[in-house]
């Protein structure tokens, strides 16, 4: 893949419950096997700044009982009309429920990732394709009365199936995307189970079908079937228009779009994680019944209390790294420089030594504030320690990650700074490089 020692897995597609369980084992045993040949599985989603960072696409269609794909374009433009209405009743779902696919994908990792080097952001749109695109938007401008339905071929649906595959999938900065014959959603993270997003995704569509076969029965016996889900399709199209963007997903312009649409964005896991708490979203996994309404709280719960925890985890790591390796290591190359410094400073030498001074001054420097940005992980466990599971995750995600990141990048600074055989981890470089 793009990052230095990347890699992708693409398994072969099977029912979803399966393929679920498929992705589960498979992460166990890479993580065995890598094991067993001296090397370490890296699953987060970011495991290096400033590079690609690592995550799952869930392909995902739906097929008949004799295990056709519903979502192949064909070259039967009646058949076509089944098609647009499935995509329908996705954007649909996407539309009223696109929260729950925000909280899905929910983790501290992937509040690292997302948002650039080719991961999508974390505002749920969906991609089309021109082609596809250009039929909806026939579709909303309207149409005649009693269409017949002879005059399919003016929305260009016998294009379709040759056009499609050649014209989807361009758009890499879009968290769901049609791609031919299937949709993708991009955004999930490489460390946690499919078993979330695509329960989510499965749950709004279901929604959003019911909401077209409603529209469609509403219509029975006064029109032809073609005609009664052609004006669904419009009636969808037009109520799931928020959510259909063709630009740059990365730009300020469809962040701020996307406010005046009234999408939801939530830009920590802690806030995305609410969205699970959002009565109506509630509503929809109670009523399907894939959750009562108690289950829904202990599965927002457990999703919270595991981003607390992981972010407590690696304030502890950081610190114990800090104090056993960082700061000896700066201590030591202080006190080489300032050694060196005073046999050249007593030497006859003229012009002075301001640069070198400078650079002692700076190792001093980055002592001093990482000393400061250790108290201040400290003063933050124990203010926390006390109080509940919705205030620590927001405490730690306002004041705990800045820390966390200041912290990082003043050991980065040392990291270069200081002498090779001073320090006492592996450089970001030689991680990295090394295959």
């Amino acid at each position: 893949e793009v990052a230095p020692c990347q890699f992708e897995f693409a398994p072969q597609f099977t029912e979803a419950n399966l393929a679920v369980d498929q992705n589960q084992i498979l992460m166990e045993q890479m993580r065995q096997i890598a094991s067993r040949h001296g090397f370490r599985l890296l699953l987060h989603e970011k495991p290096f700044a400033l590079i690609n960072g690592s995550g799952k696409h869930l392909n995902f269609s739906m097929m008949d009982s004799e295990g056709r794909n519903l979502l192949k374009p064909s070259s039967s433009q009646r058949k076509n009309i089944q098609f647009l209405t499935l995509v329908s009743g996705l954007l649909l779902g996407i539309s009223r429920y696109g929260g729950l696919l925000r909280a899905s994908i929910a983790n501290p990792g992937n509040m690292q990732r997302l948002g650039g080097n080719e991961a999508p952001p974390a505002i749920m749109s969906v991609f089309l394709g021109d082609v596809l695109t250009g039929i909806f938007d026939r579709i909303e401008e309207g149409l005649p009365e009693n269409l017949p339905s002879k005059a399919f071929i003016n929305l260009g649906l016998n294009r379709l199936p040759d056009v499609l595959m050649d014209n989807t999938d361009r758009n890499r900065t879009a968290p769901i995307a049609f791609t031919g014959n299937k949709f993708e959603f991009r955004a999930p993270g490489a460390s946690q189970s499919p078993a979330g997003p695509m329960t989510m995704i499965l749950s709004l569509w279901a929604w959003g079908l019911e909401q077209m076969a409603q529209m469609i029965e509403s219509r029975a016996g006064e029109t032809d079937v073609a005609d009664a889900a052609l004006d669904a399709i419009r009636n969808a199209v037009l109520q799931s228009s928020n959510i259909r963007f063709e630009g740059n997903c990365y730009s300020q312009e469809w962040h701020e779009e996307a406010s005046r649409r009234g999408l939801p964005i939530a830009h920590s896991t802690n806030e995305a994680l609410a969205l699970f708490l959002v009565p109506e979203n509630r509503g929809l996994l109670s009523g399907l019944g894939i959750f009562s309404d108690r289950e829904i709280q202990c599965y927002y719960e457990t999703r919270l209390e595991q981003y607390v925890k992981t972010l407590e985890i690696e304030m502890n790591v950081m610190e114990d790294m800090i104090r056993t390796g960082v700061l000896p290591a700066i201590t030591r190359q202080i006190g080489s420089e300032a050694s060196a410094f005073e046999k050249i400073a007593g030497s006859s030498r003229k012009g002075g030594t301001p640069l070198w001074e400078k650079q002692i001054d700076e190792l001093v420097t980055l002592k001093e504030g990482l000393l400061e940005g250790i108290n201040r992980m400290i003063s933050l466990r124990d203010r926390i320690g006390r109080l509940d599971l919705e205030k620590r995750a927001e405490i730690l995600t306002e004041k705990g990650v800045p820390v966390l990141e200041g912290v990082r990048g003043m050991c980065d600074a040392a990291e270069r700074t200081v002498s090779r055989d001073f320090w006492p981890y592996p450089r970001y470089s030689e991680i990295l490089l090394s295959n």
